[in-house]
Formats: structure tokens, C-alpha cells, sequence
């Protein structure tokens, strides 16, 4: 069965794990496999939130108080909060709102570049956020934000300034079975999400096997995996 969402994340408000989307507005990434483009054309209200420029959902950013101790958050699963096309200052004000929460959040980004352009002007990364990013492979497949080889290298350098990170394999495509462990290793994650494409939009997929073994190879070097929603490669 395919899992959206994350299951380390807490379920004390939403079965599906705990999310939040304070920034609404379109996404520009434009992945072919984005599964917000098959909700907003479901749901009205989901079109109207991620379309138009980006701005502050006042809702959705009161929401970030509500959440305790207990609470796992994903926060923006919806939009990439560090977007090029996102105003540096309603990320502030989110980030002023994560950092008064108690909560931990997770961040989750194809421009990693941000987090690093963020900290070089003074502006703090909350202490209570995991730094994430999305990378589907070493070989860029298709051009949606930084190219891969470049998160990695953004990852990499957030590790070593102390910052705890993690890398989402999702969707996984193919991937240079020998040197694409040992780039994830080099970023010292705090764990990684490895999960095939759920929508079946028909990526350059690698065989199940590969994966597998990717992730064998992960654990192997002590980093923690969550699996995700695993299957054969559609073309298997």
C-alpha cells in the first residue's frame, strides 16, 4: 500500500502523520510526478490554496502553536518552502513561528542552496528542525530544482556544520548502484526515506533488486532507513 506521508511522524492530529502547510501558492518545480496536481484537481480548495503567488496561509501558521512536545512535524509537505520563488521573509515568519513551538518539524526541500543562502545572510535555521531534501538519484533524470549531484553537496556541507539532516529517496529512479551509496553516506544522514514513484507515472525506475540493495548497502554503513512504498519497476 503506498504511504504519503512519513511514519516517524506523530499521529496526534492527523492519522496520516502530522503535517502543516503554512505557505500556499503554486509550486514552480513542476514535477511530473507531484501528487499536489492530482489532489488540486479533486479538491477546489486544494487549487485555490497551491495557486498564485506565494503568501502566508494565517490558518495553517497558527496551527504551528498548537502543536506540543509530543508532536512530529512535517511542515509544508504541500509547496517547497525553500523555493526560489518564495520571499525570504515569509520563510522568517514561519521560522519565527517553528521556533516558539515546542514541537520538532521536518523540512523537506529540492533547493538546498536555501539553507545555506539563509544561514550565510543571519537568518538561523530553527534548532528544533530537521533539515531534509529530496534527491531521487545521482544522475539528474529531470531538472526540478537543484540538480542531484548539487543537493548532495549542499547536504553534505549542512552535516558537517552541525546541522542534523536527512535524504528522501522518493521517488527512487535509477541510479549508479556503486557511487550513488557512497554519496549518501558522505552526508552522514540522520536517516533516509527510500520509496518508489506511487502514482505510476512511469519515471526511469530502477529494478526492485537495485533498490533493495541500495538500501542493504545503507544499512550496512549504519544509516537508518524507513521504507517506503516499494514495488518492481513498472517496466520489470
Amino acid at each position: 500500500m503506498s504511504q504519503r506521508m512519513f511514519r516517524f511522524l506523530s499521529r496526534n492530529h492527523k492519522k496520516s502523520g502530522d503535517t502543516c502547510n503554512p505557505l500556499a501558492g503554486e509550486c514552480l518545480h513542476r514535477c511530473p510526478y507531484c501528487y499536489v496536481e492530482t489532489l488540486k484537481k479533486l479538491f477546489p480548495g486544494c487549487r485555490v490554496k497551491y495557486s498564485g503567488a506565494p503568501r502566508l496561509d494565517a490558518k495553517e501558521l497558527k496551527q504551528i502553536g498548537k502543536f506540543t512536545a509530543a508532536d512530529y512535524v512535517f511542515l509544508c509537505d504541500c509547496v517547497d518552502l525553500f523555493g526560489h520563488w518564495v520571499p525570504t521573509e515569509l520563510i522568517v515568519q514561519i521560522f519565527d513561528a517553528v521556533r516558539a513551538s515546542p514541537a520538532k518539524f521536518l523540512l523537506l526541500t529540492k533547493n538546498p542552496q536555501r539553507y545555506r543562502y539563509l544561514i550565510s545572510i543571519g537568518i538561523p535555521i530553527p534548532m528544533n528542525c530537521v533539515l531534509g531534501c529530496t534527491v531521487e538519484s545521482d544522475v539528474s533524470h529531470m531538472l526540478c530544482g537543484q540538480p542531484n549531484l548539487s543537493r548532495l553537496d549542499d547536504m553534505a556541507d549542512l552535516s558537517k556544520m552541525g546541522y542534523p539532516v536527512m535524504l528522501s529517496i522518493e521517488p527512487v529512479m535509477k541510479f549508479n548502484s556503486v557511487v550513488f551509496p557512497l554519496l549518501i553516506a558522505s552526508v552522514h544522514p540522520q536517516f533516509v526515506a527510500v520509496g518508489y514513484d506511487s502514482g505510476h507515472n512511469k519515471l526511469p525506475e530502477p529494478r526492485l533488486s537495485e533498490t533493495l540493495e541500495l538500501i542493504a548497502c545503507l544499512e550496512a554503513a549504519g544509516i537508518t532507513v524507513y521504507r517506503k512504498y516499494l514495488r518492481k519497476a513498472w517496466n520489470e
